[in-house]
């Protein structure tokens, strides 16, 4: 995994599901580019804004610095990601454009309707990306249960992933508690799985050696 396509729906996903996978890519020489479909702009039914766009913006931009990957945001509307030809093309052009040989996407089954259609979107541009990973971005109990059959040991670059999601203030504040009790446990438990302090689990979608 030299040079890595992230496509997320929210700022915060990459993160969630492979903060520490991108940290040890980046800490060997990989490259790694996120793109966003959305800004993460998003508010309540009230039309109260618990994040706006500037301010998800500048948080994203905090965590990309700690990780060390270079991001882009589409602008699609913030729980409203639909599938779209045109959005399959621009992840296509950006496929091309870095040379990607490897996709992380979020998990198709997600129960969160922009991370379900953003999977659709990437899966769709990936034909001749020969390495596709889906990520769990939400602690939810899924239609089917998420089992992942791939892991990557993140022991080293674990305090790195969290370094990141701290960056998104706006989301820590309002319920940072359960992020972090979320992935000291999942990192932990899946590190057992698989021998090592602790590790990021994915489901592949298909990997190619």
């Amino acid at each position: 995994m030299k040079n890595v396509l992230v496509v997320g729906a929210h700022p915060d996903d990459l993160e969630w599901m492979a903060g520490g996978t991108v940290a040890k890519i980046v800490s060997e020489g990989g490259k790694v580019h996120l793109m966003t479909l959305t800004n993460g702009t998003w508010k309540d039914a009230s039309g109260n804004y618990y994040r706006d766009k500037d301010i998800a913006i500048s948080e994203a931009k905090k965590a990309a610095s700690v990780l060390g990957y270079t991001i882009e945001h589409l602008d699609e509307p913030c729980l409203d990601v639909n599938f779209r030809d045109a959005l399959v093309v621009q992840v296509l052009n950006r496929i091309d454009k870095i040379n990607a040989d490897t996709i992380i996407c979020p998990w198709i089954d997600d129960l969160h309707h922009d991370h379900e259609m953003t999977a659709r979107i990437a899966v769709s541009a990936s034909r001749r990306v020969p390495r596709v990973l889906m990520g769990m971005c939400n602690w939810y109990v899924f239609r089917t249960p998420f089992n992942p059959n791939f892991f990557v040991d993140i022991s080293d670059t674990y305090s790195k992933k969290m370094a990141a999601l701290e960056c998104y203030e706006s989301e820590m504040k309002r319920i940072g508690g359960i992020w972090r009790k979320y992935h000291d446990n999942i990192t932990s438990n899946y590190g057992l799985m698989v021998n090592v302090e602790r590790a990021e689990g994915f489901i592949s979608y298909k990997y190619r050696l």
